[in-house]
């Protein structure tokens, strides 16, 4: 839920130089927003939040709620900021795909605690514009918790920004000359210029009246301070001089005029500032592009402004002393895609056999840089005849620029010959080139209205690309299929015995359960699947199957007419269809069910066994009891207590196993033949007409009362 709110209060600081009016603007309220494990990109969520103007504090509030039972869940929680762009991270050391530029600017990654309800992140002299949030929950080591220890704990987050904004009412223009007072309240004051169209360098020049110490600070896109800053110069004889490098258009620029309290005397200094052109220094010339959308999200391709060819074409040599500029745009319509950047180069002519030519680029945001003075993750090398890729993931939104130059590496006179050829594409795609590797697959994501493409990778890659086999289990695969699926025939014993003992419900049952549970697991598969059809109905029969196993199992032991039985049998497997329809991952609800029905058949084993004043079941048939519940329980445990996504495979297995083995010892044996049988039978009838309250189930033998007669006897003889 996202809900925009604009609080605007003001009031006046009222100066000898200016009015200053200072506002409050709360921007997007994200309330509630559910967190989940880190597994990739798909898991996250991002909120956006804008800055619209100048401000010297920011503050994001962030609230961390519960939902469920969350008492020993204590999981790390991420807020991590980045302006311009969604944060680009990796929570688990995941490496990006070979050629990919993973540094960021402005990224700020923190870390809560759910035991921090409020918590709140500030930032100074925030830079103006678009900040992205990426929020999730740190995913815990796989031998640290169980299947269930978080499954029950829901966990969200409410944030919200607020800011003072700051207006600078000072602003610089071309070649116009601007008064400034520093008067006796006030240490220093903002001034701004807004860029141009006109890509060129620029000089600040200023004056005073005063020999105070007066340092200027200049940063774009946000207020300056001592300790944040692109540029700085200091007065000296009460003059200044800051230059400031080619920049893109359309940017604010923000000077503060700063006088040290040491040497200040209380008294206004007056002075001006000047910008300009420096037009006697050669700039880097730039070229401009535009964008051509083709078939998909973030599927487009950067061509010349002038030109509808799809390939740049440049040929530099050492007598060509320009130096090649590109300028292309990243704005929110491509930032949840990747920018790739492919080259080749041919080297023409040249008479030296041992050439050593090459193509030195640069990436940079802003303002177009050469080789020399590029940060160093965003730099370029081009070798002769060779084809080089280089990708940027989640650019940052601004006016970016590729800047080539050619660089010989022998003597300047060994190059006069060697001229380089170089064809290179700007483009941009989903994920990694609409493809996630081999083992991942590529998805359009939205997440609070912020669209992003995202790889959600399989058989344990991790990583931006699905390109990280550190934890990769593609080996185990046909292990984990066999495993799986032929665990199910240690349902077979548990069908035959049902069958010989003429109990065909039970059998029937169990069969089901067989042959979903087999076909479910063939179809869950993340690498090749064998579906007979649709995934979720395979899954919700294999959960249906295995709780009216359970159900049927408990109702067949117990002691009442089989008539009632199949009543109960038809009534349990109904219940396990609507409980199933309503959501079969609530383990309280089969918990419940369980205990209902245990408790049901351990009443008639109470009941019958008070109103003949004796145990009912014999040793034999008490012991086979606790052997299955020995196997259940084991089972049951290593389900609820044991299994992790790490060692499913087998550990499902086992479960497989152990309870189709129960099984065998819970379902009753077959009946005797012949005059045991009638007598039996004779006995359940005249239970039946006295209106007893418990009746022998077909499937236990009682004492006749021949042999109980007889026993009697024995004990008056003994006596």
């Amino acid at each position: 839920m996202i809900v925009s709110l604009s609080v605007f209060f003001l009031y006046c600081l009222c100066s000898t130089t200016s009015e200053l009016s200072i506002g409050h603007d709360i921007g997007q309220y994200y309330s509630k927003i559910g967190l989940y494990e880190y597994v990739d990109y798909s898991n996250v969520k991002f909120l956006k939040f804008n800055i619209y103007g100048p401000t010297t504090l920011a503050n994001w509030s962030v609230t961390i709620s519960t939902e469920g039972k969350c008492s020993n869940y204590f999981p790390k929680i991420h807020f991590d900021l980045q302006y311009g762009a969604y944060p680009l991270i990796s929570p688990l050391n995941e490496s990006f795909p070979e050629s990919y530029i993973s540094s960021r600017h402005d990224l700020l990654v923190m870390i809560f605690n759910r035991t921090i309800s409020n918590g709140t992140v500030q930032l100074e002299n925030p830079l103006i514009g678009t900040w992205f949030a990426m929020i999730f929950i740190e995913k815990l080591p796989m031998n640290s918790k169980s299947k269930i220890s978080s499954s029950d704990c829901n966990l969200y987050l409410t944030s919200w920004l607020d800011y003072q904004a700051v207006p600078v009412l000072l602003t610089l223009t071309i070649d116009q000359p601007l008064s400034i007072i520093l008067s006796n309240n006030t240490t220093f004051v903002y001034t701004s210029y807004y860029t141009t169209t006109r890509n060129t360098r620029l000089i600040v020049l200023s004056n005073w009246t005063s020999d105070c110490a007066i340092t200027i600070f200049a940063r774009i896109n946000a207020l300056p301070s001592l300790f944040q800053y692109d540029y700085r110069t200091t007065c000296q004889n009460s003059s200044c001089v800051m230059e400031i490098d080619q920049l893109a258009a359309f940017l604010w620029i923000y000077f503060q005029i700063t006088v040290n309290n040491s040497t200040y005397q209380n008294t206004s200094i007056a002075g001006d500032m000047l910008i300009r052109f420096q037009d006697d220094i050669q700039d880097i010339q730039s070229y401009p592009t535009r964008r051509i959308v083709r078939n998909f999200y973030y599927d487009f391709i950067y061509v010349p402004l002038h030109t509808n060819s799809s390939t740049h074409s440049i040929v530099l040599n050492q007598h060509n002393a320009s130096i090649y500029s590109y300028e292309f745009i990243v704005d929110d319509k491509n930032i949840g895609g990747t920018i790739h950047f492919d080259f080749d180069t041919q080297l023409k002519s040249f008479n030296i056999s041992n050439m050593n030519v090459s193509i030195l680029g640069c990436l940079s945001k802003n303002q177009p840089r050469r080789h020399r003075s590029c940060e160093n993750d965003y730099k370029i090398l081009l070798q002769q005849n060779s084809l080089t890729v280089r990708s940027l993931p989640y650019p940052e939104m601004g006016l970016w620029y590729l800047t080539l130059e050619y660089a010989c590496n022998n003597s300047n006179n060994q190059c006069d010959n060697a001229t380089m050829l170089v064809n290179f594409q700007v483009l941009s795609s989903q994920c990694t080139r609409q493809q996630c590797g081999i083992y991942g697959v590529c998805r359009i994501m939205i997440s609070q209205q912020n669209i992003f493409s995202a790889c959600i990778c399989l058989a344990g890659y991790r990583g931006y690309g699905c390109t990280d086999s550190t934890y990769s289990h593609v080996s185990r695969y046909l292990p984990s299929v066999l495993f799986l699926t032929l665990s199910n025939l240690m349902f077979i014993p548990a069908v035959v015995f049902a069958i010989y003992n003429r109990l065909y419900i039970e059998a029937l049952v169990y069969f089901f359960n067989m042959v979903f549970s087999t076909f479910y697991h063939a179809c869950d598969q993340e690498i090749r699947r064998f579906c007979i059809f649709k995934y979720d109905g395979l899954q919700l029969s294999d959960f249906i199957g295995s709780y009216a196993s359970f159900i049927v199992t408990l109702i067949t032991i117990s002691f009442i007419p089989r008539s009632i039985k199949i009543f109960l049998f038809m009534l349990g497997v109904l219940t396990c269809v609507v409980i199933n329809s309503r959501d079969r991952f609530d383990n309280i609800q089969f918990i419940v069910l369980l205990s209902i029905t245990f408790s049901f058949t351990l009443l008639t084993w109470i009941v019958i066994s008070v109103k003949k004043r004796r145990l009912q079941l014999t040793r034999k048939r008490l012991v086979c009891i606790c052997l299955g519940l020995a196997f259940a329980i084991t089972g049951l445990v290593l389900f609820a207590f044991f299994e992790t996504n790490d060692n499913y495979w087998y550990i499902h297995s086992l479960w497989h196993m152990f309870m189709a083995i129960s099984i065998l010892f819970f379902l009753p044996q077959k009946k005797g033949q012949g005059t045991q049988r009638k007598r039996s039978i004779e006995l359940n009838l005249n239970v039946t007409s006295n209106q007893s309250v418990g009746v022998v189930n077909e499937g236990a033998i009682l004492p006749t009362i021949e042999t109980n007669n007889q026993r009697d006897m024995n004990t008056s003889s003994t006596a």
